[in-house]
């Protein structure tokens, strides 16, 4: 028990609070006589509107003579204390509504005689409170509200207020309902209600006496009022009557419009609601030509028929219309398809709402007993087959999911002057193929909420067309061509909680929106898109608006700089981690042209770490208003989430970080550069030569005309490559070349006789030294100074060492005294751990030089 209490407490506590917020919001502040009432100034008047509602006020305390309007509503009163209004004489409007007031006297009201307004809605009022004296102060009342009062057959005498217009009460009676005399003398009377949806309303039978009393009448509201009967004549009388509202009568069944038709005829009528009329179980109903054809004589604008189970309308019945019908309603019916939609055509309506087609429904808690129920209403005479009716078979969507199933131009009938048409939530299962309509004026269209799945198109004769609501239809394919040239004026279009991030993203030429021209707004929410190709925008550059929340973008990699009127994008509720560089840019050059742009992040898993440094810095100091910035999130390097609201303070924190950071990370890629191009600078000059070496005969081998020995059989093109400096070439072209050549048969290769012409000179050096047995170097300080012949030393040196396995090929022949310290190292090192020859240069020593030397060859 005591927890049901708490609750109940708890929630008037919110109620009260959340009331509080909004009067503060409209102008209310704490009144100077009591801070627990909302007191704002009337501009016209200079007194005050007080709101003392929802205080658990138990008593009325006196209010100062300053109030034009007093609000007691939702308290615990439950008596008015007689003389307690006689201070307010200025008083114009007391709303009493929702209290325990169980009886009045007839001195509660004195001062009140300015009352325009009285609501003593829902209380416990008797019927010894109706008397005649308190009623009669009200002489200037017009307004007076006594629902939820009476639960039984009692009209309150109510004679005395003749300048009333509206009236609210609650209308009970067994059998046959009759207004008594007393309403005669309301001629100004022009409002009555007596709805059951917010008051107690039960008259099973209408005649043609029910209404008699209040002819002048202009609004009637009878819905819910469970009535069985009604009929004809019962409204005759009222010829002023403009809207008439029997909605929520559902033991009224659809053949009781022929009455009511009948009597409104020749009348005022505007507006007529007969929204469920008909149970939800009961069997499909038929719209019949009885129905409806004396509204021919009306001057109607509105006629709302929702929730009767409709299916069927026979063929003309549409065409006894009035030409003055501006709005139909007929929603959450089940319209199937037949001739009548011809009768469309002749409609002068300007909207037309169905939506709601097919929806689901639940059995009534307390359903209304009827006379009959289950009553069919289908015309018996009618048969119809709509895939075999030629008249109106290409109405039909085809739903083949290949394109080349054979789509067929699907024509709809629509209302010349149609210009709105909700046709959302109707439960439709349809590939949107050709589709033309009928020369019309349409402006706005909703088709959200269906399973419209495929959009292939194109959509012709929609040139009217400014706004297009395609949202939750779970398509997944979208035509390039099904936004055709003739959508040149839409400005509007929603397309939301689809599908369309499977096939936008391969539309790389931007050619799906490439006719919208003049769209304003664009909604791709919820679409799970998780990228956008370059040009998907290339051609809305008069858009102001653009929605992409709630998708799993990334990264702003679509071009946005050419739409220089944009004015709010939206990127809620995304992936993206931080804006990158280039889209800052194109940012940046819309801002600079329109001064205004708005960007919501929020929802985003943003980041502060040094790869979004530039994008934390843009966001601190753009002009660009970031929506509610000072609440986003964002990741630290750490991986702790921490609030943003501070901004300069977080990027200079960041940027001490990162900087730190880079001068760090740029030391040690430097030093590891240096070190590895140190490295391999070692290495390459470690091992110049054999790379040279390898290079030349790699060289070699692959020219032809280079002769090549057979490594196999041993044989060489000479015995001796002879390597000498140009400054000792009459040594060896005279005693060398005798000795060796000419008296032992060793064949010699020399640069100046040998070498081949056309070939570079150290591809001859090394095809020279790897073709010759052996090589003989002519040391001397010229050979020392000599590039080439260093180069056919080092070349004879490699030779021997990866070609010969090593084997001792070069000899060396010392012509001149050399000091030790003049030879380089590389050839000190071969002078030392190879024998050498010291040329005598006299006639004894020359005879052993020569003999050693032609052996050592041989």
């Amino acid at each position: 028990m005591i927890r049901p209490l708490y609750v109940l407490v708890l929630t008037f506590e919110i109620l009260y609070r959340s009331a509080s917020i909004i009067k503060r919001k409209h102008g209310f502040k704490p009144c100077e006589f009591d801070h627990r009432c909302a007191c704002k100034r009337d501009q016209s008047s200079s007194l005050y509107v007080a709101d003392c509602s929802g205080l658990n006020m138990t008593q009325i305390r006196r209010f100062p003579n300053v109030l034009l309007k007093l609000s007691l509503r939702m308290n615990r009163l439950e008596v008015i204390k007689d003389g307690i209004f006689s201070d307010n004489t200025l008083l114009t409007s007391l709303d009493l509504s929702f209290n325990n007031i169980n009886s009045i006297s007839s001195s509660s009201f004195i001062g009140l005689e300015k009352l325009k307004e009285l609501d003593l809605q829902h209380n416990n009022l008797r019927k010894i409170s109706f008397t005649h004296q308190w009623l009669a102060r009200f002489k200037s009342l017009v307004y007076l509200n006594l629902k939820e009062n009476f639960y039984d057959e009692y009209q309150p005498d109510i004679s005395s207020l003749v300048r009333l217009e509206t009236l609210k009460m609650d209308f009970v009676h067994n059998k046959t309902a009759i207004l008594s005399k007393q309403f005669k003398n309301l001629k100004r009377l022009k409002l009555l209600d007596f709805s059951g949806f917010t008051g107690h309303c039960s008259v099973p039978v209408l005649t043609p006496n029910t209404f008699q009393n209040v002819p002048y009448v202009r609004h009637l509201n009878l819905s819910m009022c469970k009535i069985k009967s009604l009929q004809i004549k019962t409204f005759h009388v009222m010829k002023n009557i403009a809207s008439l509202d029997l909605s929520g009568n559902t033991c009224l069944k659809f053949q009781v419009l022929e009455n009511v038709t009948a009597d409104l005829q020749f009348s005022a009528i505007k507006i007529l609601k007969v929204n469920k009329i008909h149970k939800v179980f009961d069997m499909n109903t038929y719209l019949h030509t009885n129905h409806i054809k004396h509204l021919k004589n009306t001057s109607i604008l509105e006629l709302h028929m929702d929730s009767n189970r409709l299916q069927q309308i026979e063929p003309g019945a549409l065409r006894f219309l009035p030409t003055t019908l501006i709005h139909l309603s007929v929603r959450d019916n089940m319209f199937s398809l037949g001739p009548y939609v011809y009768d469309l055509l002749a409609l002068s309506v300007k909207t037309v709402d169905v939506s709601g087609m097919n929806s689901f429904h639940k059995e009534d808690s307390n359903p209304e007993k009827c006379n009959l129920d289950l009553v069919c209403t289908w015309h018996t005479d009618v048969r119809l087959d709509e895939y075999s009716d030629p008249q109106f078979k290409h109405l039909w969507f085809r739903r083949e999911t290949n394109e080349q199933a054979g789509f067929r131009r699907t024509f709809i009938p629509i209302p010349y002057n149609l210009t709105k048409l909700n046709y959302r939530s109707c439960g439709s299962q349809y590939n949107i193929t050709e589709v033309e309509l009928s020369n019309n004026k349409l402006e706005n269209v909703d088709l959200s909420n269906n399973l419209l799945t495929r959009w292939i198109g194109p959509l012709r004769n929609v040139k009217n067309l400014r706004y297009l609501d395609l949202s939750s239809n779970m398509c997944s394919y979208l035509s390039t061509f099904f936004f055709g040239p003739d959508f040149i004026v839409l400005e509007k279009l929603s397309m939301s909680n689809n599908l369309l991030g499977l096939i936008l993203p391969s539309d790389i030429h931007g050619n799906t929106f490439q006719h919208l021209l003049n769209v304003i707004k664009l909604d791709l929410s919820q679409n799970r898109i998780s990228n956008l190709p370059h040009q998907i925008f290339k051609s809305l550059r008069k858009m102001e608006i653009l929605d992409l929340s709630d998708n799993f973008i990334e990264n702003i990699d679509f071009q946005l700089s050419h739409l220089i009127k944009l004015s709010y994008l939206n990127l809620r509720n995304n992936l993206i981690t931080f804006i990158n560089n280039q889209a800052i840019i194109q940012i940046n050059s819309i801002v600079d042209k329109r001064k205004k742009l708005a960007i919501n992040l929020s929802g985003n898993k943003l980041i502060c770490t040094c790869e979004s440094q530039k994008f934390i810095d843009w966001m601190g100091s753009t002009s660009v208003h970031i929506v509610n910035k000072t609440h986003y999130f964002c990741q630290l390097s750490t991986g702790e989430r921490v609030q943003i609201q501070h901004i300069p303070e977080l990027f200079t924190t960041l940027e001490k970080e990162c900087t730190s950071y880079v001068i760090l990370t740029s030391g040690l890629l430097v030093s590891l550069s240096l070190f590895i191009i140190v490295l391999i600078m070692g290495i390459c000059y470690r091992f110049r030569w054999k790379l040279r070496y390898c290079y030349y005969m790699v060289k070699i081998r692959s020219r032809s005309k280079i002769p090549q020995i057979d490594e196999d059989e041993n044989e060489y093109m000479y015995d001796v490559f002879v390597s000498y400096a140009d400054d000792d070439r009459s040594f060896v072209h005279t005693q060398l070349l005798q000795t060796l050549e000419k008296e032992n048969g060793i064949r010699l290769c020399l640069h100046k006789r040998n070498f081949l012409p056309g070939n570079d000179i150290a591809t001859n050096i090394t095809s020279a030294i790897h073709n010759s047995r052996k090589t003989i170097v002519i040391m001397t300080y010229h050979y020392l100074k000599s590039y080439w012949c260093m180069f056919e030393f080092n070349m004879a040196r490699m030779e021997s060492i990866y070609e010969r396995n090593n084997e001792n090929v070069l000899f060396l022949v010392v012509f001149e005294h050399i000091s030790a310290r003049d030879f380089p190292l590389h050839i000190l090192e071969v002078v030392q751990s190879q024998s050498y020859i010291e040329f005598p240069n006299d006639e004894q020593g020359d005879v052993v030089f020569w003999l050693q030397l032609v052996t050592a060859l041989k």
